[in-house]
């Protein structure tokens, strides 16, 4: 039993083999040497039920197994078991295929299996003999879960795998749209497929479309509809345009470097994975070291301290709970490294590291400088910020901010002691620290109408951006309150 002709939707043809004989021939009707299928964009596209209509039809030309996977999935119902069943109910093959309430399994041996992959690790490291993987919601696919799957599958039935990714944009930054958009993999065809390519958009999903037209704000409208990534909300702390264009600005020859040498270390804590350390030469950051969290605090003080061995200030978040702790460690690890320059003879290093300040950062400390006007407004410190966390990000972000001036406006008259080039030549490091900058927005105080910085479990809520390891430890280089801080806003 089979099918000797498919007619997919226009938008789909290319992933598919069309033509009879080709398909009797290899017994398959997706295209022979594609390993991933990458269909994206906005609502009503058509792309799960397109998908699900081929597997059907593929799984009834010979024996596959197929892994219909998503992020999470709780239960069957959070699948699109129901979908893949309709194709079967509309193509009258009811006769073929017996539906179970977990698997759907067809009269030669080919089988549908649901699971997600957060919640399954171990059974998706160890799944075996998976020909075809249809990934749906790909856009929530995070990057460990993807680095899980792709090495797990090792099809019986075909000679590579064939793997189809399907997802609405959410942020350019996620790991999903990095992957298979920015940096397509060989062996990809990629397909955006909106509304418009759909010839069975229903009525009712364009009155939707189109109230949204009228009432979204056009990026918003864009994203839903139109398949277009997001980049930060008009709430955002820092626009993620704004660290885009501060990428690499020390190439500019109009750059000027200046500033003191700054490490900024937030060690994990409570429920963390990561300890972060960046380096800041005064107006650049050129160093991005984040690395598993470990019991051994006092290792992983020295590991960040390194990284301040030539420089002039290094600062630590004290609000982990062990403050005190971090600071004995960065300080027994400076007297180790300054017995070693003596040792050698290393008179130069030893008086750099001598002059070295060691500080805590508490984010919840009163603002510094209360009474003092910020710049450009009629508001004093003490009267705009809840505290110093909320005044470190505000500058940080002007300095961010001052560059895409520089840059995009050719502001030329902006000190560059008030501006930020991230030198980070890794993509994917990068790419991470973009999305943690840009995810925090600005909140009222419960108490005042003072500006505070979203705190880490609404952000996990709201977005799924778990704790910002190298936004936290970037930014704080910038407090005012820094021995050795760069230059002054305030």
């Amino acid at each position: 039993m089979g099918c000797l002709s498919w007619f997919p939707q226009r938008a789909f043809a290319d992933h598919f083999i069309t033509e009879s004989n080709q398909i009797i021939a290899v017994r398959s009707i997706l295209k022979p040497g594609i390993t991933y299928h990458i269909n994206y964009g906005g609502r009503g596209g058509g792309k799960t039920y397109q998908w699900a209509d081929a597997l059907v039809v593929e799984a009834t030309l010979g024996k596959v197994r197929i892994l219909v996977t998503r992020e999470l999935q709780n239960s069957i119902d959070e699948s699109i078991k129901n979908e893949i069943e309709d194709c079967i109910k509309a193509r009258g093959l009811e006769s073929f295929f017996k539906i179970t309430e977990n698997k759907i399994v067809g009269l030669n041996g080919s089988e549908f299996i649901f699971k997600g992959i957060k919640n399954n690790i171990k059974s998706i490291k160890s799944i075996s003999n998976v020909d075809i993987v249809l990934c749906e919601e790909a856009e929530n696919i995070s990057k460990k879960s993807w680095d899980i799957l792709l090495p797990s599958i090792r099809p019986k039935n075909r000679p590579h795998p064939a793997i189809i990714v399907l997802f609405n944009p959410d942020n350019e930054l996620d790991d999903t749209y990095q992957r298979f958009i920015v940096y397509t993999p060989d062996g990809a065809i990629v397909k955006k497929v909106n509304w418009r390519d759909n010839k069975y958009f229903p009525d009712h999903l364009n009155e939707q479309r189109l109230h949204a037209l009228k009432t979204l704000p056009k990026s918003e409208y864009d994203n839903i509809w139109e398949g277009v990534p997001k980049g930060t909300g008009d709430d955002a702390i820092i626009q993620l345009d704004w660290i885009k264009v501060a990428r690499f600005t020390s190439n500019d020859p109009r750059w000027k470097k200046t500033g003191r040498r700054i490490v900024g270390y937030d060690p994990a804590g409570q429920g963390r994975d990561y300890n972060c350390a960046v380096h800041r030469d005064g107006n650049i950051f050129t160093h991005v070291d984040e690395w598993l969290k470990s019991p051994d605090l006092r290792e992983a003080s020295k590991r960040a301290f390194l990284l301040a061995k030539q420089g002039q200030a290094f600062i630590y978040d004290e609000c982990g709970g062990y403050g005190d702790g971090v600071d004995i460690f960065v300080k027994d690890a400076k007297k180790e490294l300054l017995k070693e320059y003596k040792a050698e003879k290393m008179t130069h290093e030893e008086q750099v590291l001598k002059k070295l300040k060691i500080q805590g950062f508490n984010a919840g400390n009163s603002v510094y400088r209360p009474d003092a006007k910020i710049p450009g407004t009629k508001k004093t410190n003490g009267e705009m910020y809840t505290n110093l966390k909320a005044q470190t990000w505000a500058r940080f972000s002007q300095q961010v901010y001052n560059t895409y001036r520089f840059i995009e406006l050719n502001e030329d008259d902006i000190d560059p002691k008030d501006m930020i080039s991230f030198d980070i030549d890794d993509n994917d490091t990068f790419n991470k620290m973009a999305k943690e900058l840009s995810t925090p927005i600005w909140m009222k105080s419960l108490t005042n109408s003072k500006k505070k910085v979203e705190d880490k479990d609404h952000m996990e809520k709201r977005t799924g951006q778990p704790s910002p390891n190298i936004a936290e430890a970037m930014v704080m280089t910038s407090t005012p309150k820094l021995p050795a801080s760069i230059g002054s806003m305030l």
